[in-house]
């Protein structure tokens, strides 16, 4: 299917040489999990569990003990595209007139390479959580954990708001085995944005406003030992406790998401084309589902 392009407009002079873009969600995940680039289609990442918990006494000779698994976890890439086409024609009775007449389309190509740029981070953000498998998609983050019955569910969990998401973020904390809580790689709460605005609402009320009048420098944590990580792609009032190490994002090159090639079909076909096309792989996966902790209503 060709590209829809709506134009809506009058003409009454030169144009303003700018244009209005469409606000997009931020694409902030994929700078607190772990990406892997370079991946060939398939990722096998191998797991070594030691399930020791004692000591055995000291004798003369080697005597092995214990249990050592070993096994892997395998991440898929998928390979997706976004790609649009704009016909110089359309605009030769608009504000970019001239450029249509010389073939060029100016500045509406530069916005609307910066317009699917946008596009494609904001629909990454919310594929990571919420992706299911299918065309263009893959399973996200919450599809994965909601299979995986090794993930640690959190009890009764119930819709965020300003007076409950303390008592709530604590259960979610608690939920995570101390071994992980504790370990040299401190995890790092993952929130929805309404539980980030319910989380900084609360802490307006318990008079810790003052945190939030200092700009980006001021970090949200749990009582200063876990960074809390607003995530605009989750669903409403879900929640995840893990390493950054054990949630994955996979992808060829991460440039790719940004690289949109501009085709001028003048001197390919002859049309008054011109092809805008992105071209990239992605997938989540993670490592140990037991390390792990999901909050979902």
């Amino acid at each position: 299917m060709a590209t829809t392009t709506n134009l809506t407009t009058t003409y009454a002079g030169i144009a303003a040489g700018e244009w209005n873009l469409k606000a997009f969600l931020a694409a902030e995940t994929t700078k607190h999990i772990t990406v892997k680039e370079n991946v060939p289609g398939k990722l096998k990442v191998r797991r070594l569990t030691d399930s020791a918990t004692t000591f055995a006494d000291q004798t003369c000779d080697f005597t092995p003990t214990g249990t050592v698994d070993i096994d892997e976890r395998t991440l898929t890439l998928v390979d997706l595209a976004m790609q649009r086409q704009l016909c110089t024609l359309t605009f030769l009775q608009d504000w970019e007139a001239l450029a249509a007449q010389n073939g060029e389309l100016g500045s509406v190509a530069d916005a609307l390479i910066a317009t699917m740029a946008g596009n494609i981070g904001a629909i990454m953000e919310t594929m990571i959580w919420q992706g299911t498998a299918g065309s263009g998609s893959f399973d996200g983050f919450q599809a994965l954990f909601t299979a995986d019955a090794t993930v640690l569910d959190v009890a009764t969990p119930v819709a965020i708001t300003d007076a409950n998401v303390v008592a709530e973020i604590a259960t979610v904390i608690s939920t995570l085995p101390v071994r992980v809580r504790r370990a040299p790689e401190k995890p790092k709460l993952y929130v929805a944005s309404n539980v980030a605005e319910a989380w900084r609402n609360a802490q307006s009320a318990l008079g810790n406003n003052n945190l939030f009048q200092s700009g980006d420098a001021i970090r949200m944590t749990w009582q200063g030992s876990y960074d809390i990580i607003e995530c605009p792609g989750m669903g409403d009032n879900v929640m995840v406790f893990a390493q950054a190490s054990n949630l994955w994002f996979g992808t060829n090159k991460e440039s790719d998401m940004n690289n949109i090639v501009v085709l001028d079909q003048r001197n390919v076909t002859g049309a008054k084309n011109v092809n805008f096309s992105a071209d990239f792989f992605a997938a989540v996966q993670y490592g140990r589902g037991n390390e792990i902790a999901f909050y979902k209503p």
